[in-house]
């Protein structure tokens, strides 16, 4: 296997695969696949890595506005760099890093190293700066199962009620979401650690591109945070879906899970389809889950009473 590496990242120019290469039509093999989503090594790197101080870890649960952040930090850092092949060669997925030959020990080529994470803040390295995201557990499923759709497993094989009693309630790689609003709950007041609520970011774009700034404590002109600001809106980002695609990840580790290329997985939001509607009976049984973990240890109700507990660093209305 030979590596090549450059400033847009590193790439397998050898690829493998293993047996005939099929896309999964059956929730079962699905889970079968992903119990070999990451390599051993790659798992060992989080645990090994020693934060530094300056270090930043976008840790969200999955689907909660990761590859959002990811480039509104890169952008600030970076001078307004677009020259990436796709944004988690600039900003590594810290659980995958090794999987994709990305050393996260080693330097970025930027002011302080930034990394994508979906961990639980105590899964963390420590003594680094944090910034995490919550999302409407009912919105994250429907684009959590979008996104599967049509790379883990074939389009309309099956459906969302499916996928979310299996693939969502009991957990994925990236836990359960429920857990990941508890565990965070702790560090909302912490100065080491910025916490945005996805929904207020789409009502104040511009604003969330502000915060993180002041957050990372950095000195950029005018003309600089507006250049970041352009580069993260949904409008660019569309425009530019392929630096946002997890194309690079794919394109090493689908061989090793088995999936033949040229699976989607966009990760910019269009528009919501039907077919990622939960039935009602999901829905109650994601109320199920949300009383009985978020709802029990926090004392929130539903996902508005937690939302609206939050520090509203944004300044928006929320309904």
């Amino acid at each position: 296997m030979v590596v090549s590496s450059s400033r847009k990242g590193l790439f397998l120019t050898n690829k493998s695969s293993v047996g005939e290469l099929s896309r999964p039509v059956n929730i079962e093999e699905v889970c079968a696949r992903l119990a070999g989503f990451r390599s051993p090594q790659a798992a060992a790197a989080v645990s090994e890595l020693r934060a530094r101080p300056d270090d930043v870890f976008i840790s969200t649960y999955s689907k909660s506005g990761t590859t959002w952040m990811q480039q509104i930090v890169h952008q600030l850092r970076s001078g307004c760099s677009t020259d990436f092949e796709e944004i988690s060669c600039v900003v590594p997925w810290l659980e995958s890093a090794v999987d994709m030959n990305i050393d996260p020990h080693a330097d970025q080529p930027f002011r302080f190293r930034a990394f994508k994470c979906h961990l639980l803040h105590k899964d963390l390295p420590v003594g680094g700066r944090y910034i995490t995201v919550f999302r409407d557990p009912i919105d994250v499923l429907s684009s959590f199962y979008r996104f599967f759709e049509g790379w883990w497993f074939e389009e309309g094989s099956i459906n969302i009620d499916e996928f979310a009693a299996t693939l969502y309630i009991q957990g994925s790689a990236a836990g359960r979401h429920w857990d990941h609003l508890v565990d965070w709950w702790h560090k909302i007041d912490s100065e080491d650690t910025l916490v945005l609520c996805y929904e207020d970011m789409l009502l104040a774009p511009d604003k969330a591109v502000e915060v993180v700034a002041d957050f990372l404590k950095l000195d950029i002109s005018d003309a600089a945070l507006q250049c970041a600001v352009n580069n993260c809106s949904r409008e660019y980002m569309l425009k530019n879906s392929h630096q946002f695609d997890e194309h690079v990840l794919r394109d090493i580790r689908d061989p090793v899970w088995g999936l033949p290329p040229g699976g989607a997985s966009g990760k910019v939001a269009g528009k919501s389809h039907a077919s990622s509607k939960p039935s009602d009976e999901t829905l109650r049984a994601l109320d199920d889950v949300w009383q009985k973990t978020v709802g029990q240890s926090l004392g929130f109700e539903h996902y508005a009473a937690f939302r609206g507990a939050l520090p509203n660093v944004l300044g928006v209305v929320r309904g």
